[in-house]
C-alpha cells in the first residue's frame, strides 16, 4: 500500500474518532517512515498543531506498551482544554488518563547540526503547568498492535487538559516533584517526575534533539507534554479525574 493509502486510513479515523477495522499495511512501518508518516496525517488533516507528546517516557508505560523507548505524537489546538471543562468523547474512545508535567516554549529551538544541552532548552521555556494527557488508540487492536503504528496515529494523543501556568521550576524539582491522581474520588499509585525519562526537563530535552535529528524543531508557544509519571488507567463516561503535583497545583477533567 502507498504512503498515500496510510495517511488517509489513519486521518479519516482521527477525524471519526473510531478506529480502523483493519491496518492498511501487514506490516509495521520501520521507526523513521513512522514518523514520517505522524507528520503527513497532520498534514492531511489541517488541523493547526498546538505541540507535542511524548509518548512511553516510564518504564511501566513501555511495558504496557511493549516499546523499547519514548517516542513523540502531535497535540492538536482543537484538542487542547482547560481545568475544569468537560473533556468531549464517545463511548467506544478508551480515555487512558495519564499525569504528566507539561512546558510552553517561549522561544524557539529550530533544526541545527548538534544536540541541544539541556540548560539550553529549559531556558526556552516560558511556563510548566500539571496536564493530564488523554490517550485513544485508533488502531484496531487498540494497545496490542506494534508501535511504529501508535507513532503514524499521532503518538496515540487524544487530547490534552491544562492546569494553571507556572514560573518553571529548578532543574532538581523536576525528578522529585510528586504527583498523586484521583478517580471518582478513589486515590490511584502516584509517582515522581524521575519516572518520565529521569524528570520533566530531560524529557524535554529528548524530544528537541529528537526533532533536530529529524530536520524539525520547537517553536514559540508550543505545548509540549512529556509523559505520565503516575498510574494510568482507562476512564469511562461520566467519571470524575483529579491530579495534584507537588509545585505545580491541581487539574481537572470530566468525561
Amino acid at each position: 500500500m502507498s504512503d498515500n493509502q496510510v495517511i488517509a486510513a489513519f486521518a479519516a479515523a482521527r477525524k471519526s474518532q473510531s478506529p480502523l477495522s483493519r491496518l492498511p499495511e501487514d506490516a509495521a512501518p520501520d521507526l523513521a517512515r513512522a514518523f514520517r508518516l505522524q507528520c503527513a496525517v497532520t498534514t492531511e488533516l489541517g488541523w493547526e498543531q498546538a505541540g507535542w507528546k511524548i509518548g512511553c517516557t516510564s518504564e511501566r508505560a513501555q511495558k504496557a506498551l511493549n516499546a523499547k523507548g519514548p517516542f513523540p505524537g502531535t497535540i492538536f489546538a482543537n484538542r487542547v482544554y482547560r481545568s475544569g471543562e468537560a473533556f468531549p468523547t464517545i463511548a467506544e474512545n478508551k480515555r487512558v488518563v495519564e499525569p504528566e508535567v507539561c512546558f510552553t516554549m517561549e522561544s524557539p529551538l529550530p533544526p541545527r547540526g548538534r544536540d541541544y544541552t539541556v540548560d539550553e532548552v529549559m531556558t526556552a521555556v516560558a511556563h510548566v503547568c500539571v496536564a493530564i494527557e488523554v490517550v485513544n488508540p485508533r488502531t484496531p487492536r487498540g494497545f496490542g498492535d506494534e508501535v511504529p503504528w501508535f507513532i503514524v496515529d499521532g503518538g496515540l494523543n487524544e487530547g490534552i487538559v491544562l492546569g494553571e501556568a507556572r514560573k518553571p521550576l529548578s532543574r532538581a524539582d523536576y525528578a522529585s516533584l510528586r504527583g498523586q491522581v484521583w478517580w471518582n474520588g478513589r486515590e490511584m499509585q502516584g509517582g515522581v517526575g524521575a519516572n518520565a525519562l529521569g524528570g520533566g526537563d530531560l524529557a524535554l530535552t529528548w524530544l528537541a534533539n529528537h526533532l533536530n535529528g529529524h530536520g524539525l524543531g520547537l517553536k514559540e508557544g508550543d505545548i509540549i507534554t512529556t509523559g505520565v509519571i503516575t498510574e494510568f488507567f482507562s476512564a469511562a463516561l461520566g467519571d470524575d479525574i483529579e491530579v495534584r503535583f507537588e509545585h505545580l497545583g491541581d487539574v481537572t477533567v470530566k468525561f
